[in-house]
């Protein structure tokens, strides 16, 4: 079963990225969940840090408590737990 992707129903709706360019999303609902579209990789994955690979040589950390992956597909990733930070580098 796929992910119902909501960031392309967005970009679709405003003509965007206009240069055709598929960069990342990322949503934090509530502190407790983060979807990220976008994703190339993961880099490091513990209890209080996942760190992923994003086009170009950007890197997003997400920091927090009891980080739990609830789904991980080819582009995205469905993390779970007590989100204190998402950084992009």
């Amino acid at each position: 079963m796929e992910i119902f992707n909501f960031f392309q129903e967005l970009k679709t709706k405003c003509c965007w990225p206009k240069n055709g360019a598929q960069e990342y999303s990322i949503i934090n609902i509530s502190g407790k969940i983060v979807y990220v579209e976008g994703q190339k990789g993961l880099l490091v994955l513990s209890s209080d840090m996942v760190a992923l690979k994003l086009s170009g040589s950007k890197k997003l950390e997400i920091k927090g408590e009891n980080l739990l992956v609830r789904e991980l597909t080819s582009s995205t990733i469905i993390l779970e737990g007590k989100i204190y930070k998402t950084e992009v580098f």
